[in-house]
């Protein structure tokens, strides 16, 4: 039985990272149409050419979200070649570094906040503008679970994170009228191969597993989360919240 996002164009920005890449599979497993961009048309193209093995549809752009002219051009062409754009994922971002704030030079703040908020607002702002006209769109941010609490180990990736929660509330409320819903994914750590080192064990000191809930998420549970908000049955949910994260990291 065909899935409802059958034929639909989903863009994935950030489609080569651990969750992305995960998400870019999800969708494309619906039967949707996927479009991921990055800066690495190598990386992205062995994605691709890996979901086009499996009869699945997907293109590779590369794009610096970063820079707003080259997201509006990644948007044009989604719409040239595609036809409409019906789901966007904001997943490109990082924390780039640790530092201690009096460590961070004035470069080095700009870069966190260009990495994961102003490359958000740039695609939103450029898929908006299709979305605003066909009347409907559906756009997901993945944000952090350092962007809702505390984040010295990085306050550039936190302050960057809290400012995609705020700006989907505040598009999410202007964008309504066009039946167009934002909504916003905050993981915690995620259990990706690039931050393997900082997982914890799977077994406890008694020998037993660790309860699921209290292990942290792997990115197929963000994926997951990901096709629902883009999907029917969250049609009535729009300037959310969602963590996920293990209950260990509950405040």
């Amino acid at each position: 039985m065909p899935h409802e996002l059958d034929g639909k164009v989903v863009v994935v920005t950030g489609g080569t990272g651990g969750i992305g890449n995960q998400i870019a599979r999800a969708f494309a497993d619906t039967g949707a149409k996927v479009v991921i961009a990055s800066r690495g048309l190598k990386q992205l193209e062995k994605v691709a050419e890996q979901l086009r093995a499996q009869g699945h549809t997907c293109m590779a752009i590369a794009c610096d979200v970063t820079d707003a002219e080259q997201v509006d051009r990644l948007m044009t062409q989604v719409i040239e070649e595609m036809g409409e754009l019906d789901v966007l994922v904001n997943c490109a971002g990082g924390a780039l570094f640790m530092k201690p704030p009096l460590e961070i030079s004035a470069d080095e703040w700009r870069a966190g906040i260009a990495a994961n908020l102003d490359n958000v607002f740039f695609c939103c702002q450029a898929a908006g503008k299709h979305m605003v006209k066909q009347q409907h769109g559906r756009i997901i941010s993945i944000s952090s679970v350092a962007g809702i609490k505390a984040s010295p180990a990085f306050v550039h990736y936190g302050a960057a994170k809290a400012g995609v929660i705020n700006l989907t509330k505040s598009l999410a409320l202007l964008w309504g009228k066009y039946n167009i819903n934002v909504n916003c994914i905050a993981p915690g750590l995620t259990a990706t191969p690039g931050v393997a080192q900082w997982l914890p064990n799977k077994i406890q000191e008694d020998g037993s597993p660790v309860p699921p809930l209290e292990y942290p998420p792997d990115p197929e549970h963000v994926a997951d989360l990901t096709v629902f908000l883009a999907s029917d049955a969250s049609k009535k949910i729009s300037g959310e919240l969602f963590p996920i994260r293990s209950l260990t990291e509950l405040e």
